[in-house]
């Protein structure tokens, strides 16, 4: 299935795909569709604050939560790529002298995939950390839902790194990505927090009148 088929595939279809017993889509392609979920409710507040509120060029921030929506759709298509590759390399006679280097590119490739991935969850994270003061109380939880869902794309990509860096021969690489990796995990779950703070506080019940 090519990109542009995939990004037009109903969720229906594509849930029917993920839950087959065929090796693609898998985990890595589901934590890029959570993702696009978390940037889809972005814009939804977005829409919804834009109409009261002109605190921020919300044209432009619609457009920040959209293009990140369109790079995880097209990360869940590189993943099932990327996916295949691995398993194409794995299929090679053991006897191959190119196998060795084939599946040690296929293997950092499938790890760079979700790598990204991750990486433009703390990006879509921020966009929701900038937006949540401007939420009203009504649609507040939306941003949070949406900062969960992210956070949930970042550690399930994460996943999918550690899989494929378990392969990595190359021990400067595989210290690179693995430092890389921490440091992405760390920020995002520190932004899903604060975000999580405002959210909660937006949320909480009021305090009884006397």
């Amino acid at each position: 299935m090519n990109p542009a088929s995939w990004t037009d595939e109903a969720l229906g279809a594509y849930l029917e795909r993920l839950a087959s017993s065929e090796p693609t889509p898998g985990g890595g392609s589901a934590a890029c569709v959570a993702g696009a979920l978390g940037a889809g409710l972005g814009s939804m507040v977005v829409a919804v604050v834009s109409k009261k509120s002109d605190a921020l060029n919300w044209a432009e921030v619609d457009g920040a939560f959209r293009a990140l929506r369109d790079t995880f759709l097209g990360l869940a298509q590189d993943d099932e790529e990327a996916f295949r590759v691995v398993m194409a390399a794995l299929r090679l006679p053991k006897e191959d002298p190119s196998r060795p280097a084939r599946l040690q590119e296929a293997l950092e490739r499938a790890a760079l995939v979700p790598l990204t991935a991750a990486e433009r969850a703390v990006d879509l994270l921020r966009h929701l950390k900038a937006l949540a003061p401007h939420a009203s109380d009504s649609i507040a939880s939306d941003v949070g839902a949406g900062a969960h869902l992210t956070l949930a794309a970042l550690r399930s990509s994460l996943l999918n790194v550690d899989v494929n860096l378990r392969g990595l021969k190359n021990p400067e690489r595989r210290e690179s990505l693995t430092r890389r990796r921490r440091e992405i995990e760390e920020a995002g779950s520190a932004l899903c927090g604060d975000i999580a703070r405002v959210v909660s506080a937006r949320l909480a019940p009021e305090a009884p009148t006397r």
